[in-house]
């Protein structure tokens, strides 16, 4: 059974679907029993998909609204005004 601090290790590659299938199964495991662990994967999987939006890798599917919001929170380049 993993431990906590080795489900933390390996939350981004379970999120992004680099593990494998043993791998995988162990975190579903831990999860199932672990529910400070499932927030933990559940709160990076929030930060991911909104870094993706943030980033444009997904705006056709952001609501218009949120899509300004993001566009005025952006930073400008160096040297636009």
């Amino acid at each position: 059974m993993l431990r906590c601090n080795e489900v933390a290790e390996r939350a981004s590659l379970l999120i992004d679907g680099e593990l494998g299938p043993w791998q995988r199964l162990n975190i579903k495991l831990h999860l199932a029993m672990c529910r400070g662990c499932r927030v933990f994967v559940a709160q990076m999987r929030i930060t991911c998909d909104l870094t993706r939006m943030a980033s444009g890798s997904e705006e056709q599917h952001i609501d218009p609204e949120i899509q300004a919001a993001l566009a005025r929170r952006r930073p400008r380049p160096i040297g636009m005004v």
